[in-house]
């Protein structure tokens, strides 16, 4: 099996950064952030990371007085004994996303 990635780090949270930036460029999305259900963020690529993962949050748990979405996509999904939300904003999520997220969170990396 063919190695692809290039970079890549032992220490969980580091390298789900790393793969978020790099599912970033390939889905054109301003952030990408994962969170905990009750909003803690885990890790991010791009700006704003903490208000997306506020944003995540409330979009997930479907709160009155969120701003019309702000173009931002979540999901949620189970990996590692923790539930954790994607938040993409950009509007764009992927399978790739969710499976490595998955495979890193449940995994040595």
């Amino acid at each position: 099996m063919t190695e692809r990635r290039t970079r890549r780090s032992q220490v969980r949270v580091e390298a789900l950064a790393m793969f978020l930036e790099s599912q970033r460029t390939k889905l054109g999305a301003r952030g990408l952030a994962v969170t905990t259900r009750d909003g803690q963020l885990l890790a991010a690529a791009g700006r704003s990371p903490d208000r997306l993962a506020r944003t995540a949050s409330q979009i997930h748990e479907a709160r009155t007085g969120t701003r019309k979405t702000m173009n931002v996509a979540t999901w949620w999904l189970s990996a590692g004994g923790i539930e954790v939300v994607l938040a993409s904003h950009g509007g764009r999520l992927s399978h790739d996303l969710g499976s490595g997220v998955k495979r890193i969170l449940t995994s040595g990396c």
